[in-house]
Parts: C-alpha cells; structure tokens; sequence
C-alpha cells in the first residue's frame, strides 16, 4: 500500500466523518434503469446489490414493471471468480473475473470506510482532485481513476478500463456519482450513480439508490453465489457459450 494516502482521498473520508473501523458489507437497493448499447428504449430494474465489501459481491437484479417480471438476473464475483446470468445465460470467463471486479470496486465508493483499511491498495496522487488507485485482482492488479467534486470532496468519478463480456478488448467504463445527502438512516449517499462505456453514445445504466444498510449480514446472498459456482464446475455444460 501507497504510504500516504493522496490528499483528494484524505478529504473525501474527512468529509465523510471516517476515521477508523473497518466495515466489513453492506447492502444496497434502488430503482434502476438500462439500455442496450447506450441508446433506444429504457427498461426499468429493481435492484439488490449485496457486498463484502473490496471482496465479493453478488446483484440480484429483476426487469419488470410492477408485479410482472420480464427477466430476472444474478451477476457476482465471489472468490475471485466472477459471473453473470440473464435468465438461462451464464457468462464466465477472464474477462467476467476482470469485469465483475471492477464492478465491486465501483460500488464499493458508496462505502469509504472499507478504504481506509484496506492495505493492500496502492494510491498515485494525480491532482488536488484527482488520484489513481491499483486495486487488488488475484496475483494482479486492476488500475483505476477516482475524481472528487472540489467543492464537497465526495466522489463524483470512477473510471477504469473494464470488459463488456468475453472476448474483445477492455473499453473505458465511467461511473459518476451525483446527488450526495444523508439517508433517513444517516448514511450518505449518492442518490444517483449513472454508468456510460466510452464507445456508446449515451449511459448505459442509470441507479437510484433508495437503502443502504451498513454492516448488513450478506451470507445468504454470497452463499448463493458460490452454491451457482459450485453447479458450474460440476457441469460446465451450464455455461454459455
């Protein structure tokens, strides 16, 4: 870990009242929407997103409006392993491994008190505003930007070089975070994190985070995730193509 943590970081953890004290999960709810491709028709989500956070994560995630459900959707990385499924379609790979870690790490900005434990994260200061972060992937590293808003201090950036699926190369992956105020629980958030690829015209993802609730037990829901693992390596045939 870097010796010093650059001063954009040590004013957003200032500004968030983090101290000291691990956190170990926390689960996260919201209204959300997606389009393929960053353009046409928005298609609305109800999201559970649950993590062990800088560690594991699994989303469950239901396309529908009202009590009808179109689609329903589990992604996850859990053990270093990451993994995506959409209805009956299983994605895994190296890549889903690269992509669903970054994924993790994106969320994981709603929570700074995972950071400052952390002492395996490896810090370049850029700017007063700006620092670049190496994050932890198996033997490897994954390097990411995070920007603050020089008023507040709070993130309003994370961007990485991230895979879309398997095959092809990493694209550019942005997501801004808007809107930061307390909750009625006192946690503050961003109430808007928006999600845009850098070859699409347009966001690709956009969450409304109503709930989140530090510290929640997440066992269950990563138990889940490696019981999914756990059937794929028995019978590989499970994964997608």
């Amino acid at each position: 870990m870097s010796a010093q943590l650059p001063p954009a970081v040590e004013r957003w953890l200032e500004a968030m009242g983090v101290e000291s004290g691990p956190m170990g999960s926390a689960v996260i709810e919201g209204r959300a929407r997606f389009r393929r491709d960053g353009k046409g028709l928005w298609l609305p989500i109800e999201a559970v997103m649950w993590h062990g956070l800088g560690r594991q994560h699994v989303a469950d995630l239901r396309v529908g409006l009202g009590p009808l459900t179109f689609v329903r959707g589990m992604d996850g990385y859990i053990d270093g392993t990451g993994f995506s499924r959409i209805s009956h379609t299983l994605e895994m790979g190296p890549e889903i491994d690269q992509s669903a870690a970054l994924f993790m790490w994106a969320e994981a900005i709603l929570f700074p008190a995972a950071w400052r434990e952390r002492d395996d994260l490896d810090w370049a200061d850029i700017d007063e505003h700006t620092a670049d972060v190496a994050l932890p992937f198996g033997e490897a590293r994954l390097p990411a930007r995070l920007a603050f808003d020089p008023e507040t201090g709070y993130p309003a950036r994370f961007s990485a070089e991230r895979y879309k699926g398997t095959g092809g190369r990493p694209v550019e992956w942005v997501v801004d975070y808007a809107d930061w105020r307390a909750t009625a629980d006192g946690v503050t958030l961003p109430r808007l994190a928006t999600v845009t690829w850098s070859d699409e015209p347009g966001p690709w993802f956009r969450m409304w985070i109503e709930r989140a609730n530090p510290d929640a037990d997440v066992t269950a829901a990563v138990a889940r995730g490696r019981s999914l693992l756990a059937e794929v390596a028995a019978d590989p045939t499970r994964r997608s193509p």
